[in-house]
């Protein structure tokens, strides 16, 4: 099977995807994609790169299946991303043409459409890096086709199910939740509304029955839900890890659901998931191996072996994740090696500070860098969302002094009414160095 033929072989009536007032059913998907993939074909050369910054989700998804069905290899940027970066990755990967919104293709001519293999690229899946810059992630229709059955078995989908998505498909995971509910066989409902409570609204005209969505998502939806969802059967989270307030939170509001996250990079594909009881039993854990992939931890660096993983970094890769699996099975991270902080000689994991931090009572969400010390080369910096406003910094250090060791103890706390968020739903580094110097200039 290769990645356009998702909307094929299924009943031509049946819905496939909803946005707002807009419904198309597989038939009207099919048809409409081929007409504009024989008139792509027409421009694009098989293996040309495509950048696509479309703003319309049925436009990004009806063009995607086309620049694929024309041979082209898709690099999903989306209309936020700003011109300079567009630029920088054309130049860098050679990419050949751009569909922007005033892209009309009007007035090509019907092509050939050429033959597609299921080792061909499909993806340039862009990923921040350990720079921040985006980098392109080749990948073929093999490895994310693969994964497929597994994910619907794991997280209970069936082709009886309308798919709930929020958030941009440009974020490769919901792009991937869109495209293996193509492969069960039922419908994506693509969020048309930004704020949580819109999303309700459109859950329940839509008749959803499970959820695709970021931890940071389900936390402001959980904040607005009057009573429980009884109606969704799949909960699925991906792309951060989900506390446990969370997770007992999504048990009591979608009691007839089976959730579930997973770990996965833009790299690797699917690595390891936790159910809820996991979550709640092992609240630091990632959880389970996927089926079909091995790790091994060199130097705690945390390497992946599985049909999942790009090829170009084929057998075995690694995120730069480091971490732990105990034997149970459970994978644990502690936070990407690129990122740990140097106090004194005394290597730091940001992640596992954020943790401590998490279970004081009276803080919601914190977040923590390293800042330049004189002294010590580095010191710990926490951002704190309170609950109320009465925590003061003393008791949070006072917390902190209890629960973990000197090094770890931030030295300087920045209050915020909330953490800033990328569109991947976790939290943007760079945002939280602009609070810093705002913080220091203030």
């Amino acid at each position: 099977m290769l990645i356009q033929q998702l909307l094929e072989n299924h009943p031509a009536g049946r819905t496939c995807l909803i946005c707002g007032e807009r419904r198309l059913t597989y038939g009207q998907m099919l048809r409409q994609v081929d007409e504009a993939a024989r008139s792509l074909a027409a421009v694009i050369q098989k293996g040309d790169k495509v950048l696509l910054r479309l703003s319309n989700p049925v436009g990004q998804l009806l063009t995607f299946f086309a620049i694929i069905k024309a041979g082209g290899i898709c690099v999903f940027a989306g209309a936020s991303f700003p011109g300079r970066i567009c630029r920088e990755l054309s130049a860098a990967y050679d990419i050949k043409h751009e569909i922007a919104d005033e892209f009309t293709g009007g007035g090509l001519p019907a092509h050939e459409l050429p033959t597609i293999a299921g080792d061909d690229i499909f993806l340039g899946a862009l990923s921040s890096g350990t720079t921040g810059a985006p980098k392109a992630l080749w990948r073929d229709h093999a490895s994310w086709l693969a994964a497929f059955p597994e994910q619907s078995r794991i997280f209970g989908i069936t082709g009886d199910d309308r798919l709930y998505i929020a958030g941009p498909l440009s974020y490769t995971a919901n792009l991937n939740a869109c495209l293996h509910i193509f492969f069960a066989g039922g419908a994506a409902g693509i969020a048309g509304r930004k704020l949580p409570r819109g999303w309700l609204k459109e859950m329940a005209e839509h008749k959803i029955s499970a959820v695709f969505m970021a931890p940071a998502n389900y936390r402001v939806l959980l904040r607005v839900m009057p009573s429980p969802l009884e109606n969704v059967r799949s909960v699925v989270s991906g792309g951060a890890k989900m506390d446990k307030h969370t997770a007992a939170k999504l048990l009591e509001y979608f009691p007839r659901a089976r959730i579930v996250e997973y770990y996965g990079a833009s790299e690797l594909g699917h690595v390891s998931y936790a159910e809820a009881r996991d979550i709640l039993a092992r609240p630091a854990s990632v959880g389970r191996l996927f089926p079909g992939v091995s790790v091994r931890i060199v130097d705690g660096l945390i390497f992946v072996k599985s049909p999942y993983i790009v090829p170009a970094l084929r057998p075995e890769a690694t995120a730069g994740d480091v971490g732990e699996l105990d034997g149970e099975g459970y994978l644990t991270l502690y936070g990407r090696a690129a990122g740990v902080i140097n106090v004194a000689g005394i290597k730091v994991m940001p992640e596992r500070v954020e943790d401590v931090l998490k279970k004081c009572p009276d803080i919601s969400d914190a977040a923590v860098t390293g800042i330049e010390d004189a002294t010590k080369g580095e010191k710990i910096c926490a951002f704190v969302v309170r609950r109320g406003d009465k925590l003061t910094k003393r008791e949070i250090v006072r917390f902190c002094r209890y629960n973990m060791d000197q090094y770890s103890c931030p030295q300087k706390i920045i209050f915020t009414d909330a953490l800033p968020l990328n569109d991947n739903g976790k939290v943007d580094r760079a945002a939280l160095r602009r609070l810093l110097k705002d913080g220091e200039n203030g």
